[in-house]
């Protein structure tokens, strides 16, 4: 039989950037649980709102499967005299499982043969299960800030209120805290003046609560903003400013999402449209809106958690409350624009970036130091000038007010102050833009000079980090390494830029050589790691294959545009019977040198009189040719030939493996044909590690 089961943590409000987190992490756990304790169900599905976490789940089987126990007894040959009858030992154990002698059997284990009891167990209800393993299932969810609020001291996102717990139309008994489960929810706080509702099953609550005002599916909350704000948009004369983060978060700051349409001052459209769309946002979570000719209207769309009875009193609210953030907004500007950026340089060295990294001042010296670098790098001198003089003045938004209060305007304030001091435009956009990219679905730097001195940021973030040994580990990444070093992988791809990650590395750590911890082959192999993992994820996500991508970055890791064309190549070729022949020879060779306890790169030289066969002068002659073409094709950017080099070899792998015997009874032969096999296989490492690649 199958049965419904239905869990309700209700709560004071949760915040929204809590939500979405702790709602999967309870679905895990729960799913978890059902699977540890052999309980088939159907599906399981995770609701939220401000007020509660939900886990619905159909089709769960009320009772375990039974199952067969085997219980181990006495050793054989103590059970059974020599005759073949039963000793006290047996008779005893067969007593204690309350069987005859005859109900038991013999088994062999590594210790031996023992007397043995196969018995079975019937499964226990799941009610029963469920109402033992939900309390665990709710504590070990990792919460960030959790709160205390009772003589238990129990630690939750915040105060829990009430638990609906129902398993087959029957209240589970749980306790949590001083709160225990029960057959009731509660409406919306305001609109259904938190009415008590009793419910049977998961249609019943959902419809109940409906009709209380609450909506527990955040997606469709998400579509009814979204549909919401684009009519109102059109019904103010615009349209709407694209916010996918803040219409995610506002889906999860209310139960019955209303919307309300404000107005501002057009005296603040004298700010930059960046400034005020982010006072917007940041503090007040509202919308903005932009007229047909991209120009920001002066309203706004909000979010509230009400219906349309109380929006004039709601919209004045906002609207006295925007004003007032509006005016903090046009005295920082005010107030900032009367220092200029060059002033602001000597202000970095009061201010620490990171307490064993020094301050920021030392940081923006290392910015310059690496973007010059790059600049030599790329053979571009005419970007020494502005990449330097924008790594100078990068950090300077750091030391202003709008910065303090808006931390999501740094770098784009910098740009638009350096833009109103009459700062050149190549230099004021590379301040602009040089946190980018920040999340996976920004653009990178427009300019060339912007490009040079966000890579040099975010390699000095990184060299910084690795060289005092702060790697990221599980889902913790307090210094956002795996950000920086996807926005750096994302830059060279997209702007094509042929430079070597670890020279890059490398300059790196002489700006922070004086803070380490670990020395430079220690953190480059950190970060050599490290970027071969964020390579593998963007890799993937571009939809190449693992074992092409493992076999690509096992010898190409350094430059990701150069990763990126051999993958292509590969993907390619990877059908091509030559090719698959090749991979499965490739793995032959790297076995037989690694049993032989061969390093291929220090296997010694090839003595051609030593040949004993024609298959071996042959794959010799032919691996020569091949590896000097290879070389080169490579340098041409040539990829596919390169591989096409590698797969013509085939013939002559294919007849020296048939007839000849690598491990020969003649030391030297032997030697020499295995430094051949290592000489094969360094040849094709130069190309990629083909052994990786999944043959069958």
């Amino acid at each position: 039989m199958a049965a419904e089961f239905l869990l309700e943590i209700g709560c004071e409000e949760i915040p929204a950037r809590f939500l979405p987190g702790a709602s999967q992490q309870l679905k895990q756990n729960i799913q978890r649980v059902l699977s540890v304790h052999s309980l088939d169900f159907d599906e399981i599905t995770a609701y939220s709102t401000p007020r509660r976490l939900i886990v619905h789940a159909s089709g769960v089987a009320t009772t375990q499967p039974a199952r067969s126990q085997e219980i181990t007894g006495p050793p054989w040959a103590i059970a059974f005299d020599r005759d073949g009858r039963p000793t006290a030992a047996a008779q005893g154990f067969a007593r204690k499982n309350r069987v005859g002698v005859e109900a038991l059997s013999r088994i062999k284990t590594k210790k031996g043969s023992y007397l043995a009891y196969r018995k079975q167990v019937p499964g226990r209800g799941a009610k029963d299960i469920l109402a033992e393993e939900i309390p665990n299932a709710i504590k070990g969810l990792e919460l960030p800030k959790s709160m205390r609020w009772e003589t238990s001291q129990f630690l939750f996102l915040r105060p829990i209120r009430w638990i609906l717990c129902l398993f087959d139309g029957q209240v589970v008994p749980v306790q949590l805290a001083s709160v225990r489960s029960g057959d009731r929810t509660y409406g919306h706080r305001i609109l259904a003046g938190n009415r008590e509702v009793v419910v049977t099953d998961f249609a019943d609550y959902r419809q109940k609560l409906r009709e209380a005002d609450v909506e527990i599916d955040s997606m469709e909350r998400l579509r009814r903003i979204q549909a919401r704000l684009e009519a109102a948009a059109l019904e103010q004369g615009g349209h709407l400013v694209e916010d996918p983060g803040l219409l995610q978060t506002v889906a999860h700051l209310s139960e019955h999402p209303s919307l309300v349409c404000g107005d501002f001052d057009p005296e603040f459209l004298k700010l930059p449209a960046e400034v005020l769309i982010t006072v917007m946002r940041e503090h007040q979570k509202y919308f903005s809106l932009r007229d047909r000719e991209g120009k920001l209207l002066p309203k706004f769309l909000a979010v509230a958690d009400s219906d349309g009875a109380f929006s004039p009193q709601i919209q004045s609210g906002h609207e006295r409350v925007l004003g007032a953030r509006l005016s903090d907004a046009a005295f920082f500007w005010e107030s900032d624009l009367k220092v200029s950026l060059q002033d602001r340089v000597a202000l970095l060295k009061k201010i620490t970036y990171q307490r064993d990294l020094g301050t920021l001042f030392d940081k923006t010296l290392r910015i310059e130091a690496l973007s010059e670098f790059m600049v030599r790098r790329l053979r571009r001198p005419e970007l020494l000038a502005p990449a330097q003089r924008a790594a100078e003045l990068c950090k300077t938004d750091l030391t202003t007010e709008m910065v303090r209060e808006f931390s999501n305007l740094q770098g784009v304030v910098g740009g638009l102050y350096a833009r109103v001091q009459g700062i050149e435009a190549e230099v004021s956009e590379a301040i602009y833009d040089h946190y980018l990219p920040v999340a996976s679905e920004d653009s990178v730097p427009r300019g060339l000079s912007g490009v040079i001195v966000a890579m040099a940021d975010k390699l000095d973030t990184l060299a910084g980090a690795f060289c005092l040994g702060l790697v990221p580990t599980g889902s913790r990444d307090p210094l956002g390494l795996r950000r920086q070093a996807m926005g750096l992988i994302r830059i060279l791809l997209v702007k094509e830029l042929d430079l070597s990650c670890d020279a890059m590395l490398g300059k790196a750590y002489e700006g922070v050589r004086r803070f380490a911890d670990r020395s430079l082959e220690e953190t480059s192999a950190t970060f050599r790691d490290f970027l071969k993992d964020r390579m593998r994820f963007l890799f993937r996500e571009q939809g190449f294959r693992y074992d092409e991508i493992n076999a690509v970055l096992e010898v190409c890791w350094d430059n990701p545009v150069e990763s990126r064309k051999r993958l292509g190549a590969i993907a390619g070729m990877r059908e091509s019977p030559d090719f698959q022949s090749l991979a499965t020879s490739f793995k032959r060779i790297k076995n037989i040198l690694l049993k032989a306890g061969i390093d291929p790169s220090t296997a010694g030289a090839i003595d051609p009189a030593r040949f004993t066969t024609p298959e071996e002068n042959l794959l010799h002659s032919q691996v020569i040719a091949v590896d000097r073409r290879i070389s080169g094709a490579l340098r041409e950017g040539r990829h596919e030939a390169a591989l096409g080099m590698m797969a013509s070899l085939r013939p002559a792998v294919d007849s020296f493996f048939d007839r000849v015997l690598v491990m020969d009874e003649d030391p030297g032969v032997r030697r020499n044909r295995l430094a051949l096999l290592a000489f094969l296989l360094q040849t094709f490492l130069k190309v990629a590690d083909v052994s990786e690649m999944v043959t069958s």
